[in-house]
């Protein structure tokens, strides 16, 4: 798809009409000219034909034997932490802000209010980048805080029998939705993530096929957008990740295997995120938050994959 400038510049003026503040009205005009001829969409993975799905007779549900791979996102820690996290924070802020400001600007040719918002971008995308050192070293949260509070959700993990508890979700809200004949198997799952397993001959022979799940990885994490980051109505130590908020995540494999031929059926990943908190948040009360994220993501996992295979 071709566009030209104007037509950006318009497009820019719709999207104020629409309610977008004057950041993100200049973040749009550049973002938009660093991907035109990059036009795309994402679609949902199709579901299991109907044809295969009649054949799947009685399913065999098992978990892997695994620890899945778990990625935190700390916190700035102590002053000098902070320091360097603001001084990084600020220079992609700088080079996001000053750009756009730079192009809104010259829109200002044409719409004359521009100018106000480009210059607007430009000072504050220098004030982040000589200020977030500073502001940085000020709003870390001492290191001892965070790594008690690190400890904390660790030791919750380790708590946890996420494989089999994501495996036990999927079954129940399998027979709830009363279309399918599940049971567990237990022990015959990967112990590894590099294995392929076919399941072929399987110990219980009434077995038709396999739903293989693995929790492939759990995270903490901010969104990495800069674009979002950026978001006026974010505070300083969320743009410069000082103590950035940070969401609970869950990402599960699902493989359907035919245990006649050992045919894979149907392969495919989803993904669950959810909650938005500080990560001494998160950690507090023995990591109750964080806990009950996890649920959250069993249930919300469990029906994607019933949904999309059953």
């Amino acid at each position: 798809m071709n566009m030209n400038f104007f037509e950006l510049l318009k497009k820019e003026i719709i999207f104020q009409n629409r309610g977008l503040s004057l950041k993100e009205s200049g973040i749009f005009i550049l973002a938009t000219i660093f991907l035109l001829g990059q036009w795309g969409c994402a679609t949902q993975p199709p579901g299991l034909p109907a044809e295969l799905r009649a054949q799947l007779g009685t399913i065999g549900v098992v978990s892997t034997q695994y620890t899945p791979a778990v990625e935190f996102e700390l916190p700035a820690k102590g002053w000098l932490g902070g320091a360097a996290r603001g001084a990084a924070g600020g220079t992609k802020a700088f080079i996001v802000l000053v750009p756009a400001g730079a192009v809104t600007v010259g829109a200002g040719i044409l719409y004359p209010p521009a100018l106000l918002i480009g210059a607007a971008m430009l000072v504050e995308g220098a004030g982040y980048l000589i200020v977030g050192p500073f502001y940085g070293a000020a709003t870390a949260e001492a290191p001892a805080t965070v790594e008690e509070a690190e400890a904390q959700l660790k030791a919750a993990l380790a708590s946890m029998r996420i494989q089999e508890t994501m495996r036990d979700h999927v079954v129940q809200a399998a027979r709830v939705s009363g279309n399918v004949d599940v049971t567990v198997l237990e022990g015959q799952g990967p112990e590894s993530a590099s294995d392929l397993l076919t399941y072929f001959p399987l110990h219980d022979t009434n077995v038709d096929s396999v739903l293989e799940l693995r929790v492939t990885r759990v995270w903490l994490s901010t969104d990495e957008s800069v674009f979002k980051a950026l978001d006026p109505m974010k505070p300083p130590s969320q743009v410069l990740k000082i103590k950035p908020t940070l969401s609970v995540g869950m990402e599960v494999r699902g493989r359907l295997i035919r245990t006649a031929d050992k045919v894979v059926l149907y392969d495919n990943t989803w993904q669950h995120e959810g909650g938005a908190r500080i990560f001494t948040q998160w950690a507090a009360n023995d990591a109750l938050l964080f806990t009950e994220e996890f649920e959250r993501a069993y249930d919300g996992l469990a029906g994607q994959v019933v949904n999309t295979i059953f």
